[in-house]
């Protein structure tokens, strides 16, 4: 099929390729129009209804994504109890309908490491085989209470044989 520009009831339009124009404007033949039409999903594109991929250029909460030109301020979009902030230089999937500011919906998984993720729920659940936590510096755990459930190994030893071989080591020590 090709994509053709046309004129029709007075706005441009994409039309899609065919020998005749529909009742709407667009160029196809009259089966695949009418099969189109039975099934709802002829539409005409909204303007600037659109998604649009951008390069991010400033993060925090001023982010602006470069698209024809630099929108500030936008507003960032996630699943909720998930915050994220996109890092200077990523790709990011912005978002508009019609008579909407545009908004930052997300990034291509896998693609770009965020600036910074935060989740906040009453209870978070993360399961797997395994779970892993990684940081290359520091790792933080901050609560009123921390309740280890299973065996706790320190490396690859149980906190059971650590505490045994410290205790051993300072009697050892003392004798």
């Amino acid at each position: 099929m090709t994509i053709e520009k046309r004129k029709a009831g007075g706005c441009e339009e994409t039309c899609r390729g065919g020998a005749s124009p529909s009742p709407t404007g667009y160029m196809m033949d009259g089966k695949e129009w009418f099969a189109m039409w039975l099934s709802g999903q002829h539409k005409r594109p909204a303007e600037n209804g659109e998604g649009q991929v951008g390069v991010v250029t400033i993060s925090g909460e001023e982010t602006a994504v470069l698209l024809d030109c630099e929108r500030r301020g936008l507003q960032i979009y996630s699943p909720g109890g998930y915050t994220w902030t996109p890092r200077v230089g990523g790709k990011v999937l912005v978002i508009q309908g019609r008579g909407e500011v545009p908004c930052v919906a997300g990034a291509l998984q896998g693609s770009e490491e965020p600036d910074e993720v935060r989740v906040k729920a009453k209870e978070l659940t993360l399961e797997g085989e395994p779970v892993t936590v990684k940081s290359p510096r520091d790792a933080v755990v901050e609560a009123e209470n921390i309740r280890l459930m299973g065996q706790v190994y320190v490396k690859e030893e149980t906190l059971e044989e650590l505490i045994t071989r410290i205790v051993m080591m300072i009697l050892s020590g003392l004798g």
